[in-house]
C-alpha cells in the first residue's frame, strides 16, 4: 500500500482539512495516517473540542488511522513538535510520504532551507542576531537572509516554518519518506474567509463567541449536538491558581527556558489578575506569546526539558477505520515502537514511555476538569480507539 502521514491538530477540524486529505486520496495514496495533537496544542492552548470528537471528524472526513502526538511534543516549538510528528510517522515502517500543508509548495526551495538550517553556517550569525534581543525564528531569519534572500522570505510563513523543520526532522532521521507540500490558500491565524473555507483561528473565534461556524465545517458536525468546550474562566483560575503556589526553580524545569525568563514569570503570576495580564508582562522581545503561554502550560502539566528531549517511546493508536484497521495490522509488524491500542499495554513498556503516559493523564486531567461540563478524572487511562466504518 501506498500510504501518507500527515500532521495536524485539527483544532478544530475543518473543511480545508476535509479538502486536504481529499486532494491526498486523488495523488495516489491508498491509506492516510494523522499524527494529531491532544487535548493542548502548540500555541499553548485547550483545544477547542476534546480530543475524540477531533478523533471522529478525522475518521470520518477520510483519515484511515489516527495516532496521537504526546503532550510532550504537541506543547513545543517548531523543532521538538516535528521531531516528534515524523519521529512517529518514520519509527511506524508504515508511510511513504510526509504530506504537508505550505505557503510555499515547492518542496525543492524548502529543502534547500532545512538544508541551510540545519547545518552550522548560520550559527554565528545567529548568535549575532540574537545578542539584540530579537527572537529565535527573527535572528534565524536575518541570519538566513544574508545567505539567501528568498529563502528567507520563506521562513517568514508559520507554515513553511513547519514545513522546513519536517524536512529537517527527515534528514536528520535518515529517513526514506518523501515530503510532499500541498499549497495552502487561507493564511495562518488570520480572519479570512474564502467561500466555505476559514481559518481554524477564525473558526475557533466563531465558536467562543457563539456564532454559527457550521459552512466552515463538514456536514457531519450536525450529528455532534452540543458541544463541551473549555470554560476559559476554569481554565484561567487552574492556570493562576498553579503559577502563584509554583517557585522559579519548578519554572526553570520546564522546556525552552533560558536567561532567567522564570523568575519573570514568576513576577508575573504574583500580580497577574487575568491570563491575559500574566501573558503579556511576561512577554519580552526574545520570547513570544506562544512561549510564554507553552512554558507556562509545560509548567502547570509538569513538563520537563529533559520530557521534551525524548525519542517517541510509543506509537499509541487513537482511532481508525476499516482501512485504518489493515495499515495497523501491517504497522504492527514493521514499526520500530510498541504500537499502543490498549492503554493498559503501557505498563509493560519503557520507564520513559511510562513518564510520557503519566503527563499525558494529567494533562487531560486538568483539560477536563475546566470543560464547561467537567469530566471525571483518569479518562486517559480508559480511552479506546474510536473505530469508524
Amino acid at each position: 500500500m501506498k500510504i501518507c502521514g500527515v500532521v495536524a491538530e485539527f483544532n478544530p477540524f475543518h473543511n480545508g482539512h476535509a479538502y486536504f486529505i481529499e486532494k491526498a486520496r486523488a495523488s495516489g495514496f491508498d491509506g492516510i495516517i494523522a499524527v494529531m495533537s491532544g487535548n493542548f496544542v502548540q500555541r499553548g492552548e485547550p483545544a477547542v473540542f476534546e480530543i475524540s470528537q477531533r478523533v471522529d471528524a478525522a475518521l470520518r472526513a477520510g483519515a484511515d488511522l489516527v495516532l496521537q502526538l504526546p503532550v510532550i511534543y504537541a506543547l513545543s516549538g517548531a523543532q521538538t513538535f516535528a521531531r516528534g510528528a515524523v519521529g512517529i510517522l518514520n519509527e511506524s515502517g508504515a508511510v511513504n510520504s510526509l504530506v504537508f500543508g505550505s505557503e510555499c509548495a515547492d518542496v525543492s526551495m524548502l529543502e534547500k532551507a532545512a538544508e541551510i538550517l540545519s547545518g552550522n553556517t548560520l550559527d554565528e550569525s545567529i548568535k549575532a542576531e540574537l545578542s539584540t534581543g530579537i527572537t529565535y525564528a527573527a535572528a534565524r531569519e536575518n541570519a538566513l537572509c544574508k545567505v539567501n534572500p528568498a529563502l528567507a522570505d520563506i521562513i517568514k510563513e508559520p507554515n513553511n516554518i513547519l514545513a522546513v523543520e519536517y524536512i529537517s526532522a527527515l534528514k536528520s532521521l535518515g529517513s526514506g519518506i518523501e515530503p510532499t507540500a500541498f499549497e495552502r490558500t487561507v493564511p495562518h491565524d488570520s480572519g479570512e474567509k474564502t467561500g466555505s473555507f476559514a481559518s481554524a483561528s477564525e473558526i475557533r473565534r466563531l465558536i467562543y463567541s457563539g456564532e454559527d461556524f457550521g459552512s466552515f465545517v463538514p456536514a457531519f458536525y450536525k450529528e455532534y449536538g452540543e458541544f463541551n468546550t473549555v470554560s476559559f474562566n476554569k481554565f484561567e483560575a487552574a492556570v493562576l491558581c498553579r503559577m502563584r503556589n509554583i517557585t522559579a526553580e519548578e519554572i526553570a524545569l520546564s522546556p525552552d527556558i533560558s536567561e532567567g525568563i522564570e523568575n519573570r514569570i514568576l513576577a508575573s503570576a504574583k500580580t497577574a489578575s487575568t491570563l491575559e495580564e500574566l501573558y503579556f508582562s511576561a512577554k519580552t522581545k526574545r520570547y513570544t506569546l506562544a512561549r510564554i503561554r507553552r512554558i507556562i502550560l509545560s509548567s502547570l502539566i509538569g513538563i520537563t526539558r529533559e520530557d521534551a528531549a525524548l525519542e517517541p517511546p510509543y506509537i499509541r493508536v487513537l482511532g481508525m477505520s476499516g482501512n485504518g484497521a489493515k495499515i495497523l495490522s501491517q504497522m504492527k509488524e514493521t514499526a520500530s515502537l510498541p504500537v499502543i491500542s490498549k492503554t493498559s499495554d503501557i505498563a509493560s513498556c519503557s520507564e520513559q514511555a511510562q513518564r510520557a503516559f503519566s503527563l499525558e493523564c494529567t494533562a487531560t486531567d486538568i483539560y477536563t476538569a475546566c470543560l464547561e461540563t467537567p469530566l471525571p478524572a483518569g479518562l486517559e487511562k480508559d480511552r479506546h480507539p474510536i473505530i469508524y466504518k
